[in-house]
């Protein structure tokens, strides 16, 4: 028996629902994660006009709640605006508007501020809130946002993988579904996925996804933002950029990461001409396998830090990923996007798909090989023609004003309880 294996027999820690289990000798001792919350938290009064934001389990400014946050602040509405963060005091900040204040993502301060709130929106299960004893007030609203767009990757309760299915993580998402009041869609096709795999029965709202609207934005918004990527990452303006953004894998398997990033930059250079880099941003769960993975230099960027990807995917001139619905947002550029999957058979057991990958405007490539060989072969105008036919499909309507719609909603909500 290894030194590891014995001393797991001795002595381990589990988080087990909302119990934290300690095991000495064989001994089970378990401590309620609850305390505090039902103590402290349960008893406070909701605050009308506070907003609570929780972008992907405490993490930067990003995603849909971003740009919710930047239509409020906009309009100057008299909220009060917290953002669930974690490790507050070791980040870089700098990234927030002062509107916004910051609060840690499950300690004391933050299950006070999430109690007291008006409004909770995220784009996230709040699965790790719920194990710290949170219970959605009757007068709290609750507004997902979700995270995907035409998502191609089966969710929750489409999942008939037995292992995924009999998680623990699934009996608290069925809370998580219990207590949204109002879930956000962008298409037809995902109105069909949320009412199969999200164990939820209240509206879905076809708004579009806030985070969308950067594509929409005029040659000059998005000229600046390609500029401020461009300074942050470190890369001269006259190259052009690949974003790599492979998702992770229930397994943590890591093989199926393998992009040759030489043969992928002249295979670019070849047929769209110019300078290229790759620029890599890495799934939160695979981050500290970066290094391990690539081997960064002044052609292979590291942008795994950077907190907002939409505007990586502004600025980026193509992009590859595996089964991130990211490129399903980057399709709304109309430039040319690829799917890079190793591993798509075990990943359609283990996950499963709502449509075949080959039925999606990308090539599809399973080695570095056939990527290389699919950028050859690319046709600009025959993608832009199949992106259309694939959006109008989906019965998408993204037209650059979802957060306008979702404030709108907000301010209904404010309105009707005040």
């Amino acid at each position: 028996m290894s030194e590891l294996n014995l001393l797991e027999k001795i002595f381990s820690i589990t988080n087990n629902g909302t119990d934290k289990l300690i095991m000495f000798c064989g001994i089970p001792i378990r401590f309620d994660r609850t305390g505090y919350y039902r103590k402290v938290c349960k008893k406070l009064p909701v605050q009308k006009n506070k907003i609570i934001f929780n972008n992907f389990q405490g993490s930067l400014y990003g995603c849909n709640p971003k740009y919710v946050a930047e239509e409020i602040i906009k309009r100057n509405l008299p909220y009060e605006l917290y953002w669930l963060c974690k490790g507050i005091d070791n980040i870089d900040t700098s990234c927030f508007p002062e509107q916004i204040r910051l609060t840690p993502f499950k300690k004391k301060q933050g299950l006070k501020d999430l109690a007291s709130a008006k409004i909770i929106i995220g784009n996230v299960r709040s699965n790790l809130l719920i194990q710290q004893g949170w219970v959605k007030k009757e007068n709290q609203k609750y507004i997902q946002c979700w995270h995907g767009s035409l998502g191609i990757k089966k969710i929750d309760g489409s999942v008939t993988y037995k292992d995924y299915a009999e998680r623990n993580w699934c009996d608290v998402a069925h809370t998580d579904s219990e207590y949204t009041n109002y879930l956000l869609s962008n298409s037809t096709f995902e109105d069909k996925v949320f009412e199969e795999g999200f164990w939820y029965n209240g509206p879905i709202l076809k708004t579009g996804h806030p985070r969308n609207d950067v594509f929409f934005k005029s040659d000059e918004e998005k000229e600046q933002m390609r500029q401020k990527v461009y300074s942050l990452l470190e890369i001269p303006l006259n190259k052009k950029i690949l974003l790599y953004v492979p998702s992770f894998r229930d397994d943590k398997r890591l093989y199926c990461y393998g992009l040759n990033t030489d043969k992928l930059i002249s295979a670019l250079e070849s047929k769209f001409g110019g300078e290229w880099v790759v620029a890599i941003r890495m799934h939160p769960h695979l981050k500290k396998y970066s290094s391990q993975l690539f081997k960064f230099s002044d052609k292979v960027i590291d942008a795994s830090f950077y907190p907002d990807i939409q505007e990586l995917l502004v600025a980026s001139d193509s992009a590859i990923t595996d089964y991130s619905s990211c490129i399903f947002d980057f399709m709304l550029s109309r430039k040319p996007g690829f799917i890079f999957a190793t591993d798509i058979e075990d990943y359609n057991t283990e996950r499963g798909f709502y449509y075949p990958l080959e039925s999606t405007p990308f090539p599809v490539a399973v080695d570095n090989n056939d990527l290389e060989e699919k950028i050859k072969n690319f046709d600009l105008e025959k993608y832009q023609q199949q992106v259309e036919d694939f959006l109008k499909d989906k019965g998408c309507m993204e037209d650059g004003h979802a957060a306008e719609r979702v404030v709108d909603l907000i301010e209904q909500i404010m309105k009707e309880e005040n």
